[in-house]
């Protein structure tokens, strides 16, 4: 979790490098103090104004903390406010640290986990205002968020969460193995007006949340030169085809005679993923039956190139793995999807 905190005053300034100097050890932290601080600053000086601050680390920090007034950091944070599936987690502190305010994003930008951290570590009273918090129920977009699922439906999302405050049961199902005990909110009846599938195959309710585990590998095999719009055409094609979203996909695999082409790499950029090569080596360790080129052999030193990428990935990072995909061809590209199998779990009760 990448971290930028701004301060104003000396308190603040004190402030934000003792909770820097607790934070460095976990996160990625970038503390500051306003330009106008006088004296000598514990944290560097941000020497432009607080609207270049903000509009600085909005897109680039996964949380930002103010130190000083809400109304600081409200009016500093107004113009680039977007929703809550984008917006960075978003934290008040008084200068004395009495307070510390969970202002945006608490449960998918991970605000409200944030300020309990921060709390503990300043000895500060936590200020949480979610709903679901308060009531302590269980909160589909934080279970999302902690096991790193995709949440395909807002709105579905939103009509469960007001499900759940009303004291109505929700439906649970999952493709994955499940650990830990299933909150009270949720049940294995399919006799309930709402329900949550954790899976790689769409459900047929329009009222069944789908999460998705970011855990899909493509694997991936090109021409030279290919441009990086034939690669995404085609990767997207696939994907839609198999009903899958591409904000599923965690990694994209090849061999290492591609680590350095840029149609996989601008692709890999654009959508936020991994990109991971191996040798040809250890390639061959992949697990499975696959397709074999004599010509692929011949060039690359391994006879199938995206479905033993994909497999080898899955079976090197998670505790199972299968194939959903096949290798594909078109566009000059070669295209095979494996998907990870980990444990979805549940925080102890």
């Amino acid at each position: 979790m990448k971290i930028a905190l701004i301060s104003f005053t000396a308190q603040g300034a004190k402030l934000g490098a003792k909770l820097g100097s607790q934070l460095e050890d976990f996160e990625e932290f970038h503390g500051f103090v306003s330009a106008r601080f006088a004296g000598d600053p514990p944290l560097p000086r941000w020497e432009g104004s607080l609207s270049d601050w903000t509009q600085h680390w909005f897109c680039k920090a996964d949380a930002l903390i103010f130190v000083g007034a809400c109304g600081i950091a409200v009016r500093a944070i107004a113009p680039f406010v977007r929703d809550k599936f984008a917006d960075p987690a978003v934290l008040v502190i008084d200068e004395k640290g009495k307070f510390c305010i969970s202002l945006l994003s608490g449960h998918v930008g991970g605000a409200n986990a944030l300020c309990s951290r921060c709390a503990a570590y300043l000895d500060s009273t936590p200020v949480i205002t979610t709903a679901t918090d308060l009531n302590g129920k269980f909160a589909v977009d934080v279970f999302a968020r902690q096991n790193d699922l995709h949440l395909t439906d807002r709105r579905l999302a939103k009509e469960i969460s007001a499900a759940v405050l009303a004291g109505k049961p929700i439906g649970f199902t999952s493709e994955l193995p499940v650990e830990g005990k299933l909150p009270s909110e949720l049940c294995n009846s399919s006799d309930c007006a709402f329900a949550i599938s954790v899976g790689f195959h769409r459900p047929e309710s329009d009222h069944t949340l789908w999460l998705v585990p970011r855990t899909l590998v493509l694997g991936i095999g090109c021409r030279k030169q290919t441009a990086e719009e034939s690669i995404e055409a085609f990767a997207l094609d696939e994907l839609s085809k198999l009903g899958l979203p591409v904000q599923a996909v965690n990694t994209v695999a090849s061999i290492d005679l591609k680590a350095q082409e840029q149609g996989l790499l601008q692709f890999c950029k654009k959508y936020g993923l991994a990109f991971r090569t191996y040798s040809a080596a250890e390639l061959m360790q992949a697990q499975g039956t696959f397709a074999s080129s004599e010509f692929v052999r011949g060039i690359t030193g391994v006879d199938n190139v995206c479905q033993r990428s994909a497999v080898y990935d899955a079976q090197t990072h998670y505790e199972e793995h299968h194939l959903l995909l096949e290798k594909q061809k078109g566009n000059g590209v070669t295209l095979s999807l494996a998907a990870g199998v980990r444990t979805i779990r549940f925080p102890a009760i």
